[in-house]
């Protein structure tokens, strides 16, 4: 498959060429409409207590809200969920870009990742100290590089080469020490299915605060903190990244679905309730499948979470509240 990004709207998206098995080629349309089942989840981290909300609801209300009408106006799911972690990341108000929480050195390391469920592509950054929004930098490395994941300073200055914005540390507002005894150590995320049937997940985070520098999580790694596949589902993670890495969460949680023939609820329930909760690991899972259903489940206090769907508004919530959509007929 060969991908084109189309620059505009974000109703624009990646135009593809499909190439059939006789060799004949057909375009895709610059817009999804085929489907009229369309959604889109996403979370801004698990609490391990509960904590003041710091305005983070709203925030996520909006961009859901932009994403739903941009999918309904045949928006891919590839620039929908990007376009929403950005909205994330330059908030401040979420522990990826601006605001990302600070290492054991007092500064700042980021982390993300991308993936397309048309063909399992995927990018990946991690270790990065000046980028403004690491889930662009991801993007850039699908589909600008035949690598999947760049990581440290020579990493960061490829992907600067390649387009993504660099700022100065003064930039990241948490760029100081944090009290490790602090209720979050989030991530952001989403998940979206678009009018044409095609399923996109990211995940940015700025990791554990006081981590050891260069330590790196979950979030910029396919199969553990982001998963995604046209054929079964999409997913993104946020939690203890060792164990979602040790354990191969969201690709676990795939595989249930395709061998055990599984629903989205059960897969996770069982990775999420059982499997981690069993280690007395925190972590949590938002995902939808390729009908249009979206669960999202948990084992910490709570988790900032939001989803909309071509038959619902947006709902936000962070500890009370929906663990699924109404489920798609």
């Amino acid at each position: 498959m060969i991908r084109k990004l189309m620059l505009g709207a974000p109703a624009m998206i990646l135009a593809a060429t499909l190439v059939s098995a006789t060799g004949a080629q057909a375009a895709e349309p610059a817009t999804c409409s085929a489907n009229t089942v369309f959604g889109i989840v996403a979370h801004g981290g698990a609490m391990s207590k509960r904590i003041k909300e710091p305005g983070r609801l709203a925030i996520m209300k909006a961009a859901l809200t932009k994403a739903r009408a941009s999918l309904k106006a045949g928006a891919s799911a590839l620039d929908t969920v990007e376009i929403l972690v950005r909205t994330f990341e330059d908030s401040g108000k979420f522990n990826t870009g601006k605001g990302a929480i600070a290492n054991a050195a007092g500064m700042v390391e980021t982390d993300a990742s991308i993936m397309d469920g048309r063909d399992l592509s995927a990018g990946a950054v991690a270790s990065m100290t000046a980028i403004k929004n690491p889930v662009h930098a991801a993007r850039l490395v699908m589909e600008k590089t035949r690598h999947v994941l760049l990581v440290g300073d020579r990493g960061q200055a490829a992907v600067e080469k390649l387009g993504a914005q660099s700022v100065p540390p003064s930039y990241f507002i948490n760029n100081k020490i944090k009290d490790t005894s602090d209720a979050e150590h989030g991530t952001v995320g989403a998940v979206a299915l678009d009018r044409c049937g095609h399923i996109a997940a990211a995940t940015s985070t700025g990791g554990f605060d006081a981590k050891i520098p260069g330590r790196v999580g979950d979030s910029p790694l396919v199969g553990d903190g982001v998963f995604a596949d046209d054929n079964i589902a999409g997913f993104s993670a946020t939690g203890h990244g060792e164990f979602f890495i040790r354990y191969n969460i969201t690709k676990d949680v795939a595989d249930r679905m395709a061998y055990l023939h599984e629903s989205i609820d059960d897969a996770m329930d069982h990775d999420i309730h059982h499997k981690l909760a069993d280690l007395k690991a925190e972590g949590a899972l938002i995902g939808i499948d390729k009908a249009g259903n979206i669960a999202m489940q948990w084992n910490s206090a709570g988790l900032y979470r939001g989803y909309a769907t071509n038959s619902e508004a947006p709902i936000v919530a962070v500890y009370e509240g929906p663990t699924q959509n109404k489920r798609a007929q």
